[in-house]
């Protein structure tokens, strides 16, 4: 049975591979995107505040929109998980192993996103969105005046109290070591701020409400529990991200994230990667979008490098008379 090829395979269907395949399949390139699901992260956004031009939004309803803009040019999408990323030997191509096929593309676009680590208690998934949240910085802003407490480890927990002590009116600081660890300066600060309590020696073991999160148990090293009310609960025990099935090819930094240079560009030169995967300072949904569509621009270049035509500077376009103008 041939194995079906494709011009551009993206993996990933959040904010940045959704960017990505709008960018190419406008170009008419043929172009695959494959994902477990659709959305990522963005389906953990029941609010969506700060994505430019879009007021009154949410992540679901943004990946929704992306995705029907990809489809209405014409790119192609499968949901599937992709378990192998390998060269063919005497050939430019690379072939896409998933579960439940195999495909030939030109060009590869990496856009596997990263995913939260979660606490692990009961409860947990039940809450999500509904007082139970794993990015400060997007949900904080929801949370003025009111009861808050955050978990984790290291920076991302000294960051997360530094956010919500600028909004909610209370803070619980709960982690699991005597000390705070992290940057020194920013502890002074978590520990000068009156609406911060400090939960050391402790792990939140349940989390319960109704219709949404209202209580919190945590359990300190002696076995002694005790129940908090609280609104929200932040949860930054850090993220991973699977490049198993591709670490092979392209070179990853000391986070496990994927280097790239400018348009997305890898260290293989037919692999391009853009949004939370990268090594992109900011891991925010605007950010993935952009580099997303810097990397569909700069596949689609390289594909038509392998046909000897020079590609495009941009994505808009007029031809008038003989001429194509670029802007």
């Amino acid at each position: 049975m041939s194995i079906e090829e494709y011009e551009v395979i993206i993996i990933g269907a959040g904010p940045s591979g959704l960017s990505a395949g709008i960018f190419v399949a406008r170009q008419r390139a043929k172009c695959l995107l494959i994902s477990k699901d659709l959305g990522g992260q963005m389906n953990m956004i029941p609010k969506l505040e700060n994505y430019p031009g879009t007021i009154m939004s949410s992540g679901p309803l943004l990946a929704k929109t992306l995705e029907n803009q990809y489809l209405t040019f014409n790119g192609e999408m499968t949901f599937d998980t992709v378990e192998r990323v390998d060269e063919v030997e005497g050939s430019t191509d690379l072939k896409v192993k998933t579960g439940r096929s195999e495909y030939l593309t030109k060009s590869l676009i990496l856009a596997p996103g990263k995913v939260p680590n979660n606490l692990g208690v009961e409860n947990e998934i039940q809450f999500q969105n509904k007082g139970v949240h794993y990015c400060t910085k997007c949900d904080a802003p929801f949370y003025q005046g009111r009861t808050t407490a955050t978990v984790g480890v290291g920076g991302y927990l000294l960051e997360s109290g530094i956010l919500l002590s600028r909004m909610a009116s209370k803070v619980y600081l709960i982690y699991r070591g005597g000390q705070l660890g992290g940057d020194k300066d920013m502890i002074e600060s978590i520990k000068k701020k009156n609406n911060v309590e400090l939960v050391p020696n402790s792990s939140v073991t349940l989390v319960s409400g109704n219709n949404s999160l209202q209580q919190i148990q945590i359990k300190d090293n002696s076995g002694v529990e005790k129940m908090i009310n609280v609104d929200g609960l932040f949860v930054e025990m850090g993220s991973k991200i699977n490049l198993d099935f591709v670490k092979h090819l392209v070179k990853l930094n000391t986070k496990g994230e994927i280097e790239v240079t400018d348009g997305g560009k890898t260290t293989h030169p037919a692999i391009f990667a853009s949004g939370d995967a990268t090594n992109i300072p900011y891991k925010q949904i605007v950010a993935a979008c952009g580099d997303g569509a810097a990397a569909g621009i700069s596949a689609f270049n390289y594909i038509e490098k392998l046909k000897g035509k020079p590609g495009i500077r941009s994505d808009w376009k007029k031809t008038i008379g003989d001429t194509v103008f670029h802007y």
